[in-house]
């Protein structure tokens, strides 16, 4: 009674409200020719629909006619994809994108609860956490964010604790669905797997193995001793595809699927070694034994009593063979088996809950209850996911870019606003270019066709954006809560630096709000620390909203465009020991996505007369034309300084009138590269000199 009591808590802790894994144990194949093992697999032991057999390979382009094949047999897709980008990754960002572009190509077509996994660096190799920990991350949202349901597994990885606790370290639990361990025999594992257990409660755990030789129920002796080890896989290297090998890993793939799970409480003796699974649905057992060599019986006792109704399963056919060699005793029921083979698989029954004396409606008042709070890693890596899959869908667009400033110098001084608009081009990887086609001056229109270039004081660039995939660890998150933001139910994360910003590298705190059925980006608020300079405060809002591709608002659905329509900030500027404040917002309207005359409208741009701005890694620079290179180039080196001729009346309360003034005036925002700012003005006999440093002390 005890020990049914032990199996009927086990069946139904180990599967409580999370999803738990679609068999136990779990096993699979490694093969060169996908569509050879699918026909191989038809001509087998049918396999149910809820089986899981996995079918691993390497996929050499695009395209599913081989996993469709692998489907239609009722094998389960395991795509390995292996990366050939040489370390440094960092030196080679450029060939890993065009990896990373393939890879989404590759898993465009794969189903929910396929696989796929992140070889790097080469066979045998141990991959650096630093380096392996960014692939992972980088890949995992390229592949999620095209298939949201597919799981994704690491490279095998050394049965190292020490390994995995310096590579989870870097935050890759939630970029991994389950974790790979090359190791020669599944005892070598467990203590990994418990580790790995630790690190992230309930990822798969798989075991590469080579496939053993002999009788084919030594496959379904392996992925039992795997699973007593902790794994959830056994994926078999080398295996010879024969009909005999395929339909014993169908009969386990088809024996073994469900609520399944360890039972080490009834485990049976009598047999070399054996291993004891139990079914939550019905507390049913599934038995793999190993018979002593040479023997012409296997006795197999098991500690229930209840158990009944015990079946042989034919490894060859799946077809079940009753045995009615048993013995029931006290606290045993015993199952002989003539004649066995060197692996046997038996399935047994047992009694409802409410047939047993003593446990009538233990079903019914023992109740599990598991509510899953949503991690914050979680809700960044589909966040991750699902920018990477609009940045795939989205090469180019073009918009009517309208930027208002207004300027407040000093406590009560006299605010000055000018509005800056124009075609605004934006090519994926390259930032932006944005054209000054008017100028608008306290309302007044600029009447010259070409706007003057003004010093463009900006804020340094950050070292790093929140929610990018870096090597460094820059930003620490948190889950604050949920909101309603633009009429859409949002989770509220927060992030800041994970140590105090330092002068000269910048970094943001704030806050995003992230959709809790699509997991866009719906708002982000940032305020910017470690400024120098000129910009002493920098605090920018970004709203983000759905379109079509010609610019009319969009449902929120995966298949819109989600781009930042609108930014709210404000700067303080430093200006001559007088504080600045500058309100800004700049809204993009007439929205093209993709154009198929986007080119074409840019190049016309560039060969305006119009003032153009370009996006660089040091910020916005001035395109000019070149004669020399008959284009328009970057203007690296903005000019500081600025000359005035200035005109105009001085009135003194000691006179009775006022005193005619002209005189020039220089400005210079960086002295000599000091980051002093100098303002001379001289008519005649007035002089008047101003000196700051905003960065002083």
């Amino acid at each position: 009674m005890r020990r049914l009591l032990a199996a009927l808590l086990l069946a139904l802790v180990a599967a409580p409200a999370i999803a738990g894994p679609p068999c136990s144990p779990c096993a699979g194949f490694d093969t060169t020719d996908p569509a050879a093992a699918a026909a191989a697999l038809a001509g087998g032991p049918p396999l149910a629909e809820e089986s899981v057999l996995w079918v691993r390979w390497r996929p050499a382009e695009a395209g599913g006619e081989a996993a469709a094949a692998v489907r239609a047999a009722g094998g389960t897709p395991w795509l390995a994809f292996a990366f050939a980008t040489p370390p440094p990754l960092v030196d080679n960002l450029p060939a890993l994108e065009q990896e990373l572009g393939r890879l989404a190509a590759l898993t465009g077509d794969a189903r929910p609860g396929e696989r796929v996994q992140l070889l790097w660096p080469a066979a045998g190799e141990r991959p650096a956490p630093d380096e392996y920990a960014f692939l992972v991350k980088r890949a995992s949202v390229a592949v999620v964010g095209v298939a949201p349901e597919v799981e994704v597994v690491s490279a095998p990885l050394p049965a190292d604790a020490a390994y995995l606790d310096e590579l989870f370290a870097r935050d890759i639990a939630a970029y991994l669905d389950g974790v790979a361990l090359a190791v020669e025999e599944p005892a070598a594992a467990a203590e990994a797997a418990a580790r790995l257990q630790q690190l992230d409660p309930g990822i798969a755990v798989v075991l590469e193995l080579a496939a053993p030789a002999g009788h084919p129920g030594e496959l379904l002796a392996v992925a039992a001793a795997a699973a007593a080890a902790g794994a959830e896989t056994t994926l078999f290297r080398g295996l010879a595809p024969t009909a005999d090998r395929l339909a014993a890993l169908a009969v386990l793939a088809r024996e073994f699927s469900g609520d399944r799970s360890l039972d080490p409480y009834s485990a049976p003796e009598g047999a070399a070694e054996a291993w004891s699974f139990v079914r939550g649905e019905d507390l049913g057992l599934r038995v793999v034994a190993r018979a002593p060599a040479g023997a012409a019986s296997l006795r197999l006792v098991l500690p229930d009593r209840n158990l009944r109704l015990p079946e042989l399963i034919d490894l060859a056919s799946g077809e079940p063979v009753p045995q009615f060699l048993t013995e029931r005793g006290d606290d045993y029921y015993a199952v002989e088996i003539t004649a066995p083979a060197p692996v046997v698989l038996v399935a047994l029954e047992r009694p409802g809950a409410g047939e047993i004396q003593g446990l009538e409606g233990v079903e019914e008042e023992l109740t599990v209850r598991d509510e899953r709070q949503m991690p914050v890693e979680e809700i960044l890596r589909r966040l991750q996911a699902f920018e990477d899959a609009q940045r795939r869908r989205v090469d180019g667009y073009t918009a009517t870019n309208t930027t208002h400033l207004r300027f407040q110098a000093g406590t009560g001084g006299q605010s000055f606003e000018a509005t800056f608009r124009g075609p605004f081009f934006f090519h994926q990887g390259a930032g932006f270019d944005w054209v000054w086609q008017e100028l608008l001056v306290n309302g007044v229109r600029w009447r010259d066709r070409s706007i003057p270039e003004i010093p463009l004081i900006q804020p340094a660039k950050a070292a790093a954006q929140p929610v990018e995939i870096s090597f460094g660890k820059e930003y620490r998150y948190s889950l604050r809560g949920t909101a309603t933001v633009e009429d859409r139910d949002c989770w509220v994360v927060e992030f800041a630096p994970t140590v105090a910003a330092e002068p000269g590298r910048s970094l943001y705190q704030g806050t995003l709000w992230v959709d809790r059925e699509l997991y866009a980006r719906v708002r982000t608020r940032a305020v910017q620390l470690g400024l120098t300079g000129e910009v002493v405060s920098n605090e920018e809002t970004v709203t983000f909203s759905p379109v079509t591709a010609d610019g009319r608002v969009a449902p929120w659905a995966a298949t819109s465009y989600f781009l930042p329509l609108r930014l709210v900030g404000q700067q303080i500027w430093s200006l001559l020991s007088s504080a600045t404040v500058v309100e800004r917002e700049i809204v993009l309207s007439e929205v093209a996505v993709n154009p198929p005359d986007f080119d074409q409208r840019r190049q016309a741009a560039l060969d305006s007369e119009y003032t153009m701005v370009r996006d660089t890694t040091r910020g916005l620079r001035y395109l000019v034309y070149d004669e020399s290179a008959g284009e328009r180039v970057v203007k690296e080196e903005l000019d500081p300084k600025r000359r005035f001729l200035l005109g105009g009346m001085f009135y003194d309360d000691s006179r009775d009138y006022p005193i005619p003034l002209a005189g020039f005036n220089w400005l210079w925002f960086d002295w000599r590269g000091t980051g002093t700012q100098a303002n001379v003005f001289f008519g005649g006999a007035l002089i008047n000199v101003a000196v700051s440093n905003p960065s002083l002390f």
